[in-house]
């Protein structure tokens, strides 16, 4: 009876937009996973380029036009240099560029000049991160389905059981619709994700994949969390309203930049030992 209640009550016009932008982007996202090579790196540059501007105008709102355009041509180089020649080498790439944008925000009069250059890192780190999956010999596009189901079925399993069961907040500063249901949530859904991602992608240890997944449901959660406490600092609701039902960019990849990152690392440094997928 409660969950009748609760779906009579809930914004129905919210949830069909979200239903057609998911219908729409999912399987986009999916064919560029599975395509690879250019046509992905094309996407996910875009994808991270849209979300640091978004990012540049969360922590900057009256940042120079030409601060932001130097960022985001900052960004499309270490995108470029990490596609055509390596990740680690646009890594290094993206060092240079953090200081660099740093310095000229700083110049610029810019008092949140740290927060500014801190997009660099964030969106590059993150892009560079889904290169490097998406570049793992044989496994790559695997890899790459695997985290984005993960992260997709933690988003979906932390705003069901959320809404429906609600209970105590997870973050009430930082953000008062999070609850602690809905982690546990999150983590169930990705857990299940996780194994059956594993299971139809031909992973040889499904098990390992299915354990790795709730702990990259609460690190996307805390992605989550983080881009949160920048929006209730600047007083707004979305990153941006690009997404009809979703907000911004950076509000539907918050999660999976952490995670990518987490994943691309925990590939690189244990992945052969381990033989995890």
């Amino acid at each position: 009876m409660s969950v009748w209640i609760y779906l009579k009550h809930f914004d129905t016009v919210n949830l069909r937009l979200r239903a057609i932008s998911a219908a729409i982007l999912v399987p986009i996202t999916l064919l560029a996973v599975w395509i690879g090579g250019l046509v992905y790196a094309g996407f996910a540059a875009c994808v991270v380029i849209v979300g640091l501007y978004e990012w540049l105008r969360l922590v900057g709102p009256n940042m120079r036009a030409r601060i932001v355009a130097i960022a985001l041509a900052m960004l499309l180089a270490i995108m470029a240099t990490g596609e055509l020649l390596s990740p680690p080498f646009g890594a290094m790439i993206g060092v240079f560029c953090t200081l660099a944008l740093f310095f000229l925000a700083a110049r610029d009069g810019e008092d949140r000049s740290g927060w500014v250059a801190l997009g660099i890192p964030y969106m590059g780190g993150a892009g560079l991160a889904l290169l490097a999956l998406r570049q793992v010999p044989d496994i790559g596009a695997a890899l790459t389905l695997y985290l984005v189901l993960v992260v997709w079925g933690t988003d979906v399993g932390a705003f069901v059981a959320g809404r429906i069961i609600g209970g105590p907040k997870l973050a009430p500063d930082i953000s008062p619709s999070k609850t602690w249901a809905g982690l546990v949530g999150g983590m169930a859904l990705a857990l299940v994700m996780g194994y059956a991602a594993a299971w139809a992608l031909g992973a040889h240890r499904p098990l390992i994949a299915a354990a790795l997944a709730p702990l990259l449901a609460v690190i996307a959660q805390l992605g989550d969390l983080f881009e949160s406490y920048f929006k209730r600092r600047s007083g707004v609701k979305e990153s941006g309203d690009l997404i009809p039902g979703h907000g911004g960019v950076l509000d539907r990849i918050d999660g999976l930049v952490v995670a990518a990152m987490f994943t691309a690392l925990f590939e690189a440094a244990v992945g052969p030992q381990l033989q995890w997928w």
